[in-house]
């Protein structure tokens, strides 16, 4: 069979370099149109869009009422991203076979990149009539109205897809996805358990039900769900990567490891297996093994971000602040609105004495999320080290007000208004610590060395202890 494959590939190929040859010596051609069906495929499969474009253009010349090279015409035309002249392409394929459901989809796919989601729902339900695969089609519709954001109309048609198919793979992903964003996440575990119930042996429908899991944060009904997909498909790649990640969360990094390499077995390299693994090590606190695995991701692909970050946490693992601000500069100049990115940049500034810059990168890092109460503990700390008590205040004090439930807001400002001498407004700001969060009191003790000021804040945690906790 493998040599049969062989020879007729080799056959193509030489079909190809024979059609090659008379194109550039400018000799008569003619081909029926299914060898030049060959040779244009053989353009699309090996990326040769341009190239391919003149063959079935060519094609086209001689055979312009083939329904087929019109569909190979349009699919390379959109892989050159021009959609508008794909469409075209379509719709004399359409007219020249009306039947066609293959057609039917391509045009809705189109239509959809192109922005016109009512004519693409129009014909792909049209398609209903005549496709005798209606679980793609309806697929197809649940896309249209998800690419307008209307995930509950995408819903209706990504169920109508998995009742026909329960192992539609995307419907049941992308079903998840719209009952995520429309709240409906929890109360779709049932719909998910009731197919297992028809299925059981349906590898797509539990490692759907984990990834709901997952997204739920239940890691243990997560684990669960992922180990019955591996159980029916032990070749699963995806569910044994979710399995890892499922572990990560529970801390269980030696499982983790173990599932992120039997991934990297089943799927080979990629940037984002290197970079899992060396996750995994990360938290196994064997940091030269995950820094390697980070730089393996990163040599496929220099543009992975997540390596350059976790490099850095890394490398601060291991006290080398000066190397891990390269690799922080690096993921943040890939993404520099990413959070986690700015913050851990602003603390290594901070560490090795860049003040200047560790204020900027905080600064940026508050107007992205002002609610992060961690952001203005640790720019409060910077100001409070340099002796700008106010500025710590006013910084602590604003978190305050995006985020008035965080009790460490509260035990941070106790410690600047002592320092400042507000000892009264400080006691007042402590009860109001105590009641959101007794048992965070623990941490005034880190700031305050000196043994009267501790005895007179233990003083009124004691009376409030004995005034409230019973």
């Amino acid at each position: 069979m493998a040599e049969e494959f062989k020879k007729k590939k080799d056959e193509i190929y030489k079909l190809v370099m024979e059609f090659e040859m008379k194109m550039k010596n400018n000799i008569d051609i003619y081909y029926d149109s299914e060898s030049y069906e060959k040779i244009t495929k053989w353009y699309i499969d090996n990326h040769k869009f341009k190239i391919g474009l003149k063959a079935v253009e060519f094609a086209l010349s001689q055979h312009q009422y083939s329904s087929d090279l019109l569909i190979q015409r349009a699919n390379i035309l959109i892989a050159l991203q021009k959609f508008s002249d794909a469409l075209i392409s379509l719709e004399k394929a359409h007219s020249l076979n009306p039947t066609d459901e293959n057609i039917f989809i391509l045009i809705g796919q189109v239509k959809i990149i192109l922005g016109n989601y009512k004519g693409a729902i129009s014909i792909l339900n049209k398609a209903l009539n005549y496709s005798e695969n209606k679980d793609e089609v309806n697929y197809q519709i649940g896309l249209a109205y998800q690419a307008q954001k209307k995930y509950k109309n995408a819903s209706i048609y990504f169920k109508k897809s998995i009742e026909i198919n329960i192992n539609h793979e995307n419907a049941l992903y992308d079903l998840a996805y719209c009952l995520e964003l429309t709240g409906e996440l929890e109360n779709s575990i049932h719909y998910y358990k009731k197919f297992i119930d028809e299925d059981p042996y349906s590898e797509y429908a539990w490692y759907n039900l984990g990834n709901i899991y997952f997204k739920l944060k239940n890691y243990k009904k997560s684990v669960e769900s992922f180990e019955f997909a591996i159980a029916i498909d032990e070749e699963y790649a995806s569910a044994y990567n979710n399995l890892a990640e499922s572990y990560l969360n529970l801390k269980n990094y030696e499982l983790a490891k173990v599932n992120f390499y039997k991934s990297l077995e089943l799927d080979g390299p990629s940037p984002e297996i290197y970079s899992a693994i060396g996750r995994s090590y990360y938290y196994l606190d064997d940091f030269a093994t995950s820094i390697s695995y980070f730089q393996k991701s990163i040599k496929i692909d220099q543009f992975f971000k997540e390596s350059y970050f976790w490099l850095g946490k890394s490398l601060v693992s291991l006290d080398k602040w000066f190397e891990a601000i390269h690799y922080f500069k690096k993921a943040n100049k890939l993404n520099n609105d990413n959070i986690d990115y700015i913050k851990s940049l602003a603390f290594a500034e901070y560490k090795v004495g860049n003040m200047v810059s560790s204020i900027d990168l905080y600064s940026k890092a508050l107007q992205i999320d002002p609610s992060d109460f961690k952001i203005s503990l640790d720019f409060s700390f910077i100001y409070y080290e340099s002796g700008d008590i106010e500025k710590a205040i006013k910084i602590i004090k604003d978190g305050i007000e995006e985020d008035p439930g965080e009790s460490l807001l509260y035990y941070r400002l106790v410690i600047y208004l002592m320092d400042s001498g507000r000892y009264k407004e400080s006691i007042n700001v402590l009860e109001s610590a105590l009641s959101l969060n007794f048992d965070n009191h623990e941490v005034l003790f880190d700031f305050v060395p000196n043994f009267e000021t501790q005895s007179a804040l233990i003083r009124v945690i004691n009376q409030y202890r004995k005034k409230n906790l019973k």
